[in-house]
């Protein structure tokens, strides 16, 4: 039925609280971003093989505070990793698309 188990989201809004804390970032913050790597929850899976969406956290809004912090070229990259790998991971779309229209971009 697709929907998260109850109280899933109140561990999960706990646990971004502790590692703010921790790294003194915040989650969805235009300042001082805090991204998270996401991993499939597999309850068996190959070494190495594991689906991992990274940088979330990232929007056309956070991505300009995080090029403040840490330069354009690096905060684009993160950018496009999201992109790239929600459409693969979670939506499915394959991967030549992006690549393909990357090259078109970079020509």
């Amino acid at each position: 039925n697709k929907q998260l188990p109850e109280g899933l989201m109140h561990e999960i809004k706990a646990a971004v609280l502790l590692i703010q804390d921790d790294m003194h970032e915040t989650f969805a913050c235009t300042e001082n971003p805090l991204l998270f790597s996401v991993r499939s929850g597999a309850a068996v899976s190959m070494p190495g093989m594991m689906d991992t969406v990274l940088n979330l956290g990232l929007n056309d809004e956070i991505v300009e505070g995080l090029a403040k912090q840490q330069g354009e070229r690096f905060a684009y990259d993160c950018y496009r990793r999201l992109l790239q790998m929600f459409g693969d991971v979670v939506l499915g779309m394959p991967h030549h698309d992006f690549e393909e229209r990357l090259t078109a971009l970079k020509a």
